[in-house]
């Protein structure tokens, strides 16, 4: 008597665009926030203003790259694996770059 392979799926789908960029651009946010993390203990004061440009660049990116996560969750045919990871990385790096923006704020009224 044959045995079943219960490990295979014939299917036809494929992997979302949608999470593969939104991932790409949560990276690339990450990258740019490991910069300016490492710019800001380098300068010192003088950062301020030139990593200030950098931050809103990069919390725009955040912002469409949570866009682009979400509105892969609702793609059909694709498999949900990376745009779950891109909607995790996307909403955690949004809130890493409001949570800067927020105490450079308090810390600027202080």
């Amino acid at each position: 008597m044959r045995r079943k392979n219960k490990n295979v799926q014939f299917t036809n789908k494929g992997c979302s665009k949608r999470g593969i960029l939104s991932l790409v651009l949560s990276m690339l946010g990450m990258g740019w926030l490991i910069y300016a993390v490492s710019q800001t203990i380098a300068l010192g004061d003088q950062a301020g203003n030139i990593l200030g440009g950098v931050g809103v660049i990069a919390l725009l990116l955040q912002v469409e790259a949570l866009i682009f996560a979400v509105r892969s969750l609702h793609e059909e045919d694709a498999f949900k694996g990376i745009p779950k990871a891109a909607t995790v990385v996307a909403a955690l790096m949004l809130l890493l770059w409001g949570a800067i923006y927020g105490l450079g704020i308090y810390f600027s009224f202080a």
